[in-house]
């Protein structure tokens, strides 16, 4: 079997836990903080992890940038963060936010 592919042993569901597991892992969080981020819930432990305001990183996903946020992103424009969270939607947001995680 070539790597990354999956065999009619192998269900969807489990090969897609596993990923959710290893990037909780490799952000730190829990498997559970990684759930609720993808659903666009942040908890508290996300938050903590990027040393922003849980409403901080919401907003982002929403679509806006706070400060806080921008600094995160490492950027020195709010535009430029607003601009970042509009044109990546509400999953590129998410993705952007599990990437910051990893990198932290």
């Amino acid at each position: 079997m070539r790597c990354g592919t999956i065999n009619s042993k192998t269900s969807l569901g489990a090969f897609s836990a596993v990923k959710h597991i290893e990037i909780a892992n490799r952000a730190r969080v829990t498997l559970s903080d990684l759930d609720s981020l993808i659903r666009g819930k942040v908890t508290a432990n996300v938050a903590e992890r990027l040393g922003i305001s849980m409403k901080d990183v919401e907003d982002f996903i929403r679509g806006s940038a706070s400060a806080e946020m921008t600094k995160c992103l490492g950027l020195t424009a709010m535009s430029a963060a607003e601009e970042l969270a509009r044109v990546a939607g509400r999953d590129g947001a998410i993705g952007i936010v599990i990437g910051l995680l990893i990198a932290s």
